[in-house]
């Protein structure tokens, strides 16, 4: 219950600082000097477009739409012959690619969301650990934790730049999968964090 708890007031936060922003457009997009990791082939036009939406499952939602075009449209050209079924496959094709191009910004801003809910939370977990005994046991498993949390998040970090390294949109969005879980471990364990610190261990009393 208190990770439920916690998870949502996370949220609530970060929410209050989108809608604290002078325009309705995420911030996912757009060129970060301290985070140069991205998909560096979307036009001005998607960008744009990409921006205006604050769910990742909207896109995910687009992209199933545009496969299911592609899809009817390659059924449909197997009923035809010459020019008219290679326009009919060519038309496929591009919907395939524009539902690729709509998974990768589905990552693209579900790695943004990750990264400001873990830079938030991990900024305030730590301000939270100074008000504990460095030598308590539920604050020792409480970095272990936090440690461990960094680390995850590291490696998602050069796990996205493995898979941007991918020369094909389908091969990006495999890789793309193995860091996202990465980072969903990572803010995890700043939950497991939080929770060992409010739920410190038994003391064991020796029996005599």
């Amino acid at each position: 219950m208190k990770t439920k708890v916690y998870i949502a007031t996370l949220l609530a936060v970060i929410i209050q600082v989108m809608v604290k922003s002078q325009t309705p457009a995420n911030l996912a997009f757009q060129a970060d000097a301290n985070y140069v990791l991205g998909y560096a082939h979307f036009t001005e036009a998607e960008r744009r477009e990409f921006s205006m939406v604050q769910d990742p499952s909207e896109l995910l939602l687009q992209s199933d739409e545009s496969a299911a075009k592609a899809k009817q449209l390659n059924k449909e050209a197997l009923t035809k012959k010459g020019a008219e079924k290679d326009r009919l496959l060519n038309e496929a094709a591009a919907w395939i690619k524009k539902s690729e191009v709509q998974k990768l910004a589905a990552s693209e801003l579900q790695a943004y969301n990750n990264r400001m809910e873990f830079q938030l939370t991990k900024s305030a977990f730590i301000q939270t650990l100074k008000k504990y005994d460095t030598n308590d046991g539920s604050t020792i498993e409480a970095k272990r934790l936090l440690l461990n949390a960094v680390r995850s998040y590291r490696l998602a970090i050069e796990l996205r730049e493995e898979a941007y390294a991918q020369l094909s949109n389908a091969a990006i969005l495999a890789n793309l999968q193995n860091a996202e879980e990465k980072e969903n471990k990572a803010l995890i364990l700043l939950v497991q964090a939080k929770d060992a610190l409010d739920n410190p261990a038994p003391v064991l009393v020796a029996a005599r």
